[in-house]
């Protein structure tokens, strides 16, 4: 057995669980499982949203240490439910680890479905003003809202803009197009075009997350998580607010 080649693999599982937006006792979980698999012994291992550490000793006796730190992560659902089936699989099976190392290249493989994804930023921000009481003028530029903010925050993820940053100049663009659709008159008011845009930039995730850590006991992660939600919230308000009082008012 390669053992090093297993702790490589072992490692980037527990990178890509978090990646791809795992909980964290979920990662804790699944790592600690697949090091108990192949007899590994004094086994721990500690994660927070963007990192986390393993160490154990190997069956000969030899004190094993790592660390990773996962950057740019974005929920992938579907990655997620092949990483969890093959840890599973990894768990019950022991297989070599070269086809651990070949089951991770094709997951790594799968891409995300921008196209789906686009509709889903025009779609939802146009049902969400709809909710908030628009009317189909409205909601027609709150799709438009979100076909633009999708292009615009791809492009800054891409550029890897902070996400407080990112969150604050996408909440000042929506702003600006809802107040402009208002001036120009193709709508008569932009509370709802503004309030069903920003839906796309709520973080609900990561506030749900946070909870959800802390009633797991996971105190650090749920309230870095925290934080995040209430400064991308703050981000926001902040955003809109600028707008706001640069234009005068929303009307």
């Amino acid at each position: 057995m390669d053992y090093n080649h297993l702790l490589e693999c072992i490692n980037t599982i527990g990178k890509l669980l978090l990646r791809h937006g795992a909980e964290i006792y979920r990662v804790e979980e699944s790592l600690d499982r697949l090091c108990e698999a192949y007899d590994f012994t004094e086994i721990e291992v500690f994660a927070i949203p963007t990192y986390f550490a393993l160490s154990l000793t190997l069956p000969d006796g030899t004190p094993y240490h790592s660390s990773r730190r996962s950057r740019s992560n974005r929920i992938h659902l579907d990655n997620l439910y092949d990483m969890n089936n093959l840890v599973r699989y990894i768990c019950e099976n022991k297989p070599d680890p070269r086809y651990i190392q070949e089951q991770l290249d094709l997951i790594q493989s799968h891409q995300l479905n921008l196209y789906l994804i686009c509709v889903g930023y025009v779609i939802s921000s146009a049902m969400f003003c709809g909710f908030f009481g628009g009317k189909t003028p409205d909601m027609v530029v709150a799709g438009l809202i979100g076909l633009i903010l999708y292009f615009f925050i791809y492009i800054l993820e891409k550029l890897r803009v902070n996400s407080l940053v990112r969150t604050l100049v996408a909440s000042m663009l929506l702003s600006y197009i809802a107040i402009t659709a208002v001036r120009l008159g193709y709508i008569t008011q932009a509370q709802s075009s503004i309030t069903g845009s920003l839906m796309l930039l709520v973080p609900g995730i990561a506030m749900t997350n946070s909870l959800r850590d802390i009633m797991g006991g996971d105190y650090v992660s749920g309230v870095s998580r925290m934080a995040e939600a209430i400064l991308i919230a703050a981000s926001i308000a902040i955003g809109v607010g600028m707008m706001m009082l640069l234009f005068g008012g929303v009307y």
